[in-house]
């Protein structure tokens, strides 16, 4: 199959996937899953949205590799994200769970990836690249390390942690993002006061970002 890729399974003793075509295809009807095809790995692919939330899910039923449109899991009692696809061209929302680690995640995600109101300590696990926004809201985190390349905006708490401060703060320091939003440098979600982005890069005695690349995302305002 042309999504295919090896799987990296770890060790889990309490997930219950199927081991038959048959135990697949019983799975899939359970839970309205159409139009997917059947890996020789017994994992799928699905080529639309894949919806299991409000289910009381501990785990997830099947192991699947790629789907082209969304993928829903919020809302269960999710411990474990083993079984996600490895490729998503959609959304993944997996908010809402009993999640303490992210390990299993999607590794691509197209559209937005969204862990909020879990048990998370860490981010170490979540995809390496995010399409959309990277929304981690109300978890237990540590630190600010292992965030994906995101090309949308950042949430790590109720204040929006913009692609502006990700790209050029973050780098540079995890706990300056803190300092960023308190320097009110992004206004309205789409506009860079120009002064206030100088004042702080010369403050933490930082380099000046290209500002032909913010405004590929801003407004700016001198």
């Amino acid at each position: 199959m042309k999504h295919i890729k090896p799987y990296n399974i770890f060790e889990s003793a309490s997930t219950n996937f199927p081991t038959t075509r048959d135990g697949v295809i019983k799975v899939c009807k359970r839970y309205n899953i159409r139009n997917y095809t059947i890996n020789d790995d017994l994992s799928i692919d699905v080529d639309g949205v894949v919806y299991l939330d409000n289910r009381n899910l501990e785990y997830l039923p099947l192991r699947f590799n790629y789907v082209s449109g969304g993928f829903d899991c919020f809302k269960n009692i999710l411990v474990s994200l083993e079984g996600s696809p490895l490729t998503l061209g959609g959304n993944f929302d997996c908010g809402y769970n009993e999640l303490k680690t992210l390990e299993g995640s999607p590794q691509t995600v197209d559209g937005n990836f969204v862990c909020h109101d879990n048990k998370l300590k860490t981010l170490e696990g979540c995809p390496q690249t995010v399409g959309g926004n990277f929304n981690c809201v109300n978890n237990e985190l540590k630190d600010l390390e292992h965030f994906p390349e995101v090309n949308g905006f950042i949430r790590i708490n109720k204040n929006a942690v913009y692609h502006l401060a990700y790209t050029f703060i973050y780098k540079a320091d995890s706990f300056m993002i803190e300092d960023f939003n308190d320097y009110e440098i992004v206004r309205n979600r789409d506009t860079v006061m120009l002064d206030r982005l100088q004042t702080f890069i010369e403050g933490f005695d930082l380099e000046m970002p290209d500002l032909e690349e913010i405004k590929k995302h801003y407004k700016i305002i001198e």
